[in-house]
């Protein structure tokens, strides 16, 4: 082995290693966030391999039916079926077989920043440190696999544009076609990597007809056989979320600053190098201060008294966290994105479209921001930042960068575990408290708090609109008060419950990640201001009651 290929092998244990090591402590996490239903699409698959959402379940107020509520493609729910059908349902078993993709991610950007910057493990460590990467590397989100694919394709795509590498092009869209079936917003990845293929590939047209050729296919498979069992193409059934968006005024502007606030705080490296331009007052400082004073603008004006509404004003702490995180996610985009360097050459012109389109992604399509928007567009920021001379830091700066942000995204995943495993243990201790007692178990709530009780017999209190939900005189009802996404006014008018129990996960870990009390909001801004917080607040308060009398029929109500 050659002296380079030795050094490229190390790099690349290293950065596997700093993949892996933060995330097998967390591989009994408890299933969170949007998780059930994938893993209830996995389940359908095992029973029916061809009608991945031939079942009914409530998720949310949309429908019943797993084909209109769940706008997400099943691939992810395949990769999982096999395990769950062999080993069964078990957390650490399903955790541990998705470590493939964030290694994937990891190691297809290795080869990519090694192409267009040179020295490539630099980008790589600071990628999968970041509390984006870690957090939703520890959930079965779609988020990271979806990287890995898109990554994946333009690595391919990279390897694609030397001479007689055509395996590679076809790679490429194989991966893309994959991306798409990830995740929607893995459709992306065809007009990017087609562009690829025009800016860097030989035989241009050839190359563009190899990349686009697997996607077009596949896609037009999936829609035909979507068409056919549940009568409508599965991908257009999210075109409403970007049709009815509003684009008014201050909400849009409340969502375009999220934007920047989640792309410096859930990354954090793009704060830290603003930080560092500001106190050496050298080149960019002017960039530096006017992204500090747009911040701090957008922050005050847009965000603190802004659409959407949120449980509490925000705090001196967290709006001076927010300016912070929205300085450094402006500042690393207007560095990168100067149309004269933007443009400069082949390269720097696909990762300006490739980070540029993203943004467009979460300022006119994305219905909200969150963590993987930042998670999404930090590789080509990454690679744009590392071609720079004048930005590329010292390894040392890299080093304590590195440090400083894999004890946050540590910390970040730690509070996120806890709450996600409170909804798992509470299920259990409700189930003890109410024991043998007599009455019909209901709940409200969602995400994790749902599966877990769903799986002890709990039934949803749907809403009115989706079916009668009729609870009788000693029904016990749980609702939390984070998950509670709909609304039980109108079932409040019908029953009278009297509270019999109350659980709460408090504790002294002072981050929160999802709680809207705390300000914070990983998975949506729409939950918080920033996309983490300090706080002490208590992760979440479950209450128990019991239906001590049903009341006369409300006028409208069934």
């Amino acid at each position: 082995m050659s002296q380079r290929a030795a050094a490229q092998s190390r790099e690349a244990l290293l950065v596997a290693g700093l993949v892996l090591a933060p995330l097998l402590p967390f591989l009994g996490k408890a299933f969170s966030i949007d998780t059930p239903v994938f893993v209830a699409v996995a389940r359908q698959i095992v029973a029916a391999p061809l009608d991945p959402f031939g079942f009914e379940m409530f998720w949310d107020e949309t429908s019943l039916a797993a084909a209109v509520f769940n706008r997400n493609p099943p691939l992810l729910s395949y990769w999982l079926a096999p395990w769950l059908a062999l080993f069964g349902e078990h957390e650490w078993l399903l955790h541990a077989a998705t470590l493939v993709f964030p290694l994937v991610a990891a190691l297809a950007f290795l080869g990519i920043a090694r192409r267009l910057c040179g020295a490539g493990v630099a980008p790589a460590v600071l990628l999968v440190t970041s509390p984006a990467f870690v957090v939703l590397a520890t959930t079965l989100l779609l988020d990271v696999p979806v990287l890995a694919c898109m990554l994946l394709a333009v690595y391919a795509l990279l390897r694609g544009s030397d001479a007689g590498a055509a395996r590679w092009q076809w790679g490429a869209g194989a991966a893309v076609a994959a991306a798409g079936l990830m995740k929607y917003v893995g459709f992306s990845a065809a007009p990017l990597v087609g562009a690829g293929a025009l800016l860097l590939c030989e035989r241009r047209g050839v190359a563009f007809a190899r990349v686009m050729l697997p996607p077009l296919l596949v896609w037009s498979g999936w829609a035909l056989w979507t068409q056919q069992l549940y009568g409508a193409v599965h991908f257009f059934g999210s075109t409403d979320v970007v049709a009815q968006r509003s684009y008014a005024m201050p909400l849009f502007g409340n969502q375009a600053t999220s934007a920047f606030i989640w792309y410096g705080g859930a990354l954090v490296f793009p704060v830290v190098l603003w930080a560092r331009t500001l106190l050496r007052a050298g080149r960019g400082l002017e960039v530096a201060l006017l992204a500090l004073g747009v911040g701090a603008a957008a922050v005050v004006f847009l965000v603190t008294d802004g659409e959407p509404a949120r449980r509490h004003a925000i705090d001196l702490g967290h709006t001076v966290l927010a300016i912070v995180c929205c300085a450094g996610g402006a500042f690393l985009w207007l560095a990168v994105l100067r149309p004269r360097e933007a443009l400069a050459t082949p390269e720097d012109a696909f990762l300006s479209l490739w980070l540029g389109g993203l943004l467009v992604f979460s300022l006119f399509v994305n219905w909200h921001i969150n963590a993987a928007d930042a998670l999404l567009a930090a590789p080509p920021a990454l690679l744009l930042w590392f071609r720079r001379p004048e930005l590329r830091p010292s390894a040392a700066w890299v080093r304590g960068c590195v440090v400083g942000m894999l004890l946050l995204s540590i910390g970040l995943a730690v509070a996120d575990t806890i709450q996600a495993n409170f909804y798992r243990s509470v299920a259990r201790r409700i189930v003890e408290e109410i024991g043998d007692a007599p009455g019909a178990r209901w709940f409200v709530g969602n995400w994790g708090f749902q599966h877990y009780l769903v799986e002890r017999g709990f039934r949803p209190v749907l809403p009115i609109a989706l079916g009668e939900s009729r609870l009788a005189e000693g029904d016990w009802l749980a609702a939390p008060r984070n998950v509670a996404q709909q609304e039980i006014g109108v079932h409040q008018q019908l029953y009278e419950v009297v509270e019999t129990g109350s659980f709460e996960r408090a504790g002294d870990w002072p981050l929160r990640t999802t709680n809207p009390d705390a300000g914070a909001g990983f998975y949506s801004h729409r939950l918080g201001y920033t996309p983490f917080a300090w706080s002490r607040r208590a992760f979440e308060t479950v209450q128990l009651g019991r239906v001590v009398a049903v009341k006369a029929p409300v006028p409208g109500v069934p």
